[in-house]
């Protein structure tokens, strides 16, 4: 601390300070999983994932069945590489899974069925960047002619 009579110290420095000493390890940050989960990890396992707490660099992460869990022992690595990522630094060393109850305010709205099958004005496929532009166009040309193919069964569907 500055004795008194000394320049006022702005509030961010302040606390900076008093978090660099109750947080070193900056464990603090890594509970912004929770702000971008389930963009990070989908809607389908947002629906059937959450993450619990964190603890040692630790996160838990509370699934709804076995058989997700599984699956997601599977993705762990990249699932945590995704996180660590988004955080901009190592802060997730491992993940563990444990069954419980997904609460449900937190997990997203499923889309309706007709949702599914309808294609946006433009298809929604977010294709790698190609250098060659012919062979860019081709693929382009194929995501457009499969999005008419489904618009035209959904059409006679209904």
């Amino acid at each position: 601390m500055k004795p008194p009579g000394s320049d006022p110290s702005a509030v961010a420095a302040v606390l900076s300070r008093v978090l660099k000493r109750v947080d070193p390890e900056q464990e603090l940050r890594t509970y912004a999983i929770w702000t971008f989960w389930n963009a990070e990890v989908g809607d389908t396992i947002a629906r059937r994932a959450q993450p619990t707490r964190v603890r040692n660099g630790i996160l838990f992460v509370t699934v709804a069945t076995h058989s997700w869990m599984q699956e997601l022992r599977f993705l762990k690595e990249q699932l945590r590489a995704r996180l660590n990522a988004r955080l901009g630094a190592e802060l997730v060393r491992d993940i563990m899974f444990i069954a419980g109850s997904i609460d449900e305010a937190l997990v997203p709205a499923a889309k309706s069925p007709e949702a599914l099958f309808m294609p946006a004005a433009t298809p929604e496929v977010d294709l790698p960047p190609i250098a060659d532009p012919e062979l860019a166009g081709a693929f382009r040309r194929v995501v457009q002619a499969r999005a008419k193919r489904i618009s035209r069964t959904v059409k006679h569907d209904t």
